[in-house]
């Protein structure tokens, strides 16, 4: 019995397979696809039928050869299962549809206040939902899987929301309360933002395909790690901004004094401008990213030795992890480094002030640091992807 389960566990992966090269060819033939799969025609025969009558792949059009016999050509029927993601932050809730195939079916996207209520923000939530799913009927019918992907602390067995910097009034918001009766025979999975974003570049970029160990730095209310190791996340969400930086007696939240985060971090940028009366009251979180861009560009005297200052105390905790972890490649996103322009060129700079090379220590030196925008609606779109994964991984 045994046996035959193991077989018919190989036959699944192979058909897996043949899903992923339709996600890179979008339309084959049986020919085709034994070339870039290697398998024999007889396997591709069964997997095809399998597929077609499963309604996982649909005939299609394609491009026939001059001479020979007439391909039968296919394609993913992208309609046939389907996940939505969902996420949000201080500015907005965004939500996504992602079929199977990976490929993004349908968004939407609605603007919040950073002060909205905890019953005003279940309603937004979902009428973003309706309104997402209302734009084909067959995504209500062919959902698979839910994933709601959020920032701060997030308890992702339970689906609660600890903290969240940035919206405070949310603190204990039940994510998974709320899904569950919306969705009641969905499966739905929590996770946090960071997680998603980085099954959205791993599938979205080849750096998995160049590099072995892969370090993500995303900062937008503070700064968070993640690690990947030969395409395997590692650890999704390591707190960098608890790095003592400074022997200042600055007191963060986390019981320590002088960490990253009383520096370099949203709520501090704010607090510099409100001592300065640079800031209005209840300013948006976009406006005070422009500011703060402003002045480290016009370098406003006071501001921007400040700013500069926390970009200094970020480039020496960065160094540490680097040291600790020694990655190969290392991705800076998210809107506090677009503060400063180009600011792989400002923390080369703060490092090699702060490291003065002996030729002994080279970790820093052998990773290649980069800085790439990705937008908060791409973090719903990762969270599909993890959902997708979980159900059509396969081991080539």
């Amino acid at each position: 019995m045994a046996h035959g389960e193991k077989i018919n566990r190989r036959k699944e992966n192979k058909r897996k397979h043949i899903v992923d090269i339709f996600r890179q060819h979008p339309v084959l033939s049986k020919a085709e696809a034994k070339r870039y799969s290697g398998y024999s025609m007889d396997t591709i025969m069964t997997s095809f039928k399998i597929l077609k009558n499963t309604g996982i792949i649909v005939p299609t059009e394609g491009k026939q050869k001059e001479k020979g016999r007439k391909a039968l050509f296919y394609t993913l029927n992208h309609n046939k299962q389907v996940y939505l993601g969902i996420t949000f932050n201080q500015k907005a809730v965004y939500t996504s549809i992602v079929s199977f195939s990976n490929n993004v079916l349908a968004k939407a996207k609605v603007g919040i206040s950073s002060t909205i209520s905890k019953d005003k923000f279940t309603h937004v939530i979902l009428q973003q939902i309706d309104e997402v799913l209302s734009k084909n009927p067959v995504f209500t019918t062919n959902l698979v899987a839910v994933g709601c992907t959020v920032p701060g602390d997030i308890d992702t067995r339970n689906g609660i929301l600890r903290s969240y910097t940035l919206m405070p009034q949310l603190k204990d918001f039940n994510f998974n309360e709320l899904l569950s009766a919306k969705f009641p025979d969905t499966r739905i999975f929590f996770d946090h933002n960071i997680s998603s974003m980085i099954s959205y570049i791993l599938s979205t970029s080849d750096i998995n395909q160049r590099y072995d160990r892969i370090m993500v730095v995303s900062a937008r209310a503070a700064s968070a790690v993640g690690l990947i190791y030969k395409e395997a996340i590692v650890n999704s969400r390591g707190e960098i901004g608890h790095i003592k930086v400074s022997d200042d007696n600055k007191q963060c939240i986390c019981g320590r004094s002088g960490c990253l985060d009383c520096y370099f971090s949203y709520e501090a940028f704010v607090k510099l401008l409100q001592q300065r009366n640079a800031i209005d009251e209840n300013e948006c979180y976009d406006n005070v990213i422009a500011k703060l861009n402003n002045h480290y560009t016009n370098r406003t005297e006071s501001i921007f030795e400040k700013l500069d200052t926390a970009l200094r105390y970020f480039s020496e905790a960065l160094l540490d992890v680097i040291n600790v972890f020694s990655p190969d490649y290392i991705l800076l996103t998210g809107d506090l480094f677009e503060i400063y322009g180009d600011p792989v060129a400002r923390i080369d700079i703060h490092i090699k002030d702060l490291f003065h090379d002996t030729g002994y220590i080279s970790m820093y030196k052998r990773a290649l640091i980069e800085f790439k925008s990705i937008k908060t609606e791409s973090i719903a779109h990762g969270v599909c992807l993890s959902l997708i994964k979980q159900d059509w991984g396969y081991t080539a």
